[in-house]
């Protein structure tokens, strides 16, 4: 009994000593893996087409490939150059803005003012003044340009993978699985995600929101977060549209149809379309979310629940851990 308990202290001792050499090992080389793993999913995405040209159009799968890859590449074409567009017409405008933000600031402080609470002014408005608006904005038209260049070595790696799909047709079970589950959650996420950010996009295009196709992509992007991608996304855009229409009758629409769209598609929808694919409890989704944000920043963030799915099914296949497979669905045995 004892040996039984020892060897079992032992087995647990190991697992925290080798989950930390690994964590380590993910920080050091994350600027290898997250390429690799967007290009990953980026795959299990694509093999739906693949199979579409293949089955409806009878191509042959090499050109079924390439066709997924052009459709790809030509997709991300058009969003870079509109982003850039929006983002270039938003930097020309930083002093239409600023103007704006400090009209906004003294409507504010007469508003304050009115109930007898004084308010050094002066001080707040030079710092508003002073604020390096265009040089956040630099950096993040930087970070955009980054992520395009990213892109390219993403798209190298998702080829590589779809033509080495095509040489091997030998596939282990697990991988199969793996393969078959992600491939399910990410493509149900990205109509989701895309749903959400056309209808979204619509809205601020209705009420003739500045950068309104800026918005829907970030949407997009954002909803790719569980929990709170959803919550970031509905907050972004608020901003603008607080100083284009103040707290009028337009930024209370605006604002109840964004929540009411994420609300929709967020709660009722995707359980639908989803169920219970994952297998992943709440409470684990959330841990690991924070997890892979510390991990791999945002990134880590944007593929926390299906690094997670894969981790429980590689557990599940393990006799020694798959009491952690069925701990991350929330079974707890007794």
């Amino acid at each position: 009994m004892l040996e039984v308990q020892l060897a079992r202290i032992n087995n647990i001792c190991l697992m925290i000593i080798a989950a930390c050499a690994l964590t380590f090992g993910l920080v050091y080389t994350k600027a290898i893996l997250i390429p690799f793993v967007i290009s990953f999913f980026l795959y299990a995405i694509s093999s739906p087409a693949i199979m579409w040209f293949e089955k409806k159009l009878k191509w042959p799968r090499m050109l079924s490939a390439l066709a997924t890859i052009i459709l790809f590449l030509a997709c991300m074409s058009i969003v870079t150059i509109f982003v850039i567009f929006s983002l270039k017409g938003f930097i020309a405008g930083a002093d239409v803005y600023m103007a704006k933000l400090v009209k906004f600031f003294d409507d504010v402080v007469f508003r304050i003012e009115s109930f007898g609470i004084e308010i050094d002014e002066k001080i707040i408005r030079e710092e508003l003044l002073n604020l390096p608006l265009l040089s956040y904005l630099k950096k993040f038209t930087g970070s955009i340009m980054s992520l395009v260049g990213n892109s390219t070595l993403v798209l190298i790696i998702t080829s590589f993978l779809i033509a080495g799909e095509g040489v091997s047709k030998q596939s282990h079970e697990m991988v199969t699985h793996i393969h078959k589950q992600i491939s399910h959650y990410v493509s149900a996420k990205f109509l989701l995600s895309f749903i959400t950010s056309f209808l979204v996009g619509l809205i601020l295009w209705f009420f003739n929101v500045e950068l309104a196709f800026m918005f829907a992509i970030l949407t997009f992007m954002l909803n790719f977060i569980p929990n709170i991608g959803s919550i970031i996304a509905t907050l972004i855009p608020l901003p603008i549209v607080l100083l284009q229409f103040d707290f009028g009758a337009k930024f209370v629409f605006v604002l109840v149809l964004t929540l009411l769209v994420q609300f929709i598609i967020g709660n009722v929808v995707e359980p639908k379309m989803m169920g219970e694919s994952m297998d992943l409890h709440p409470v684990t989704v959330l841990m690991f979310l924070m997890f892979w944000g510390l991990v791999w920043g945002i990134p880590g963030m944007f593929l926390a629940v299906p690094i997670t799915s894969i981790m429980k099914i590689i557990f599940s296949k393990i006799e020694a851990t798959r009491f952690l497979s069925e701990l991350m669905a929330g079974r707890i045995s007794t």
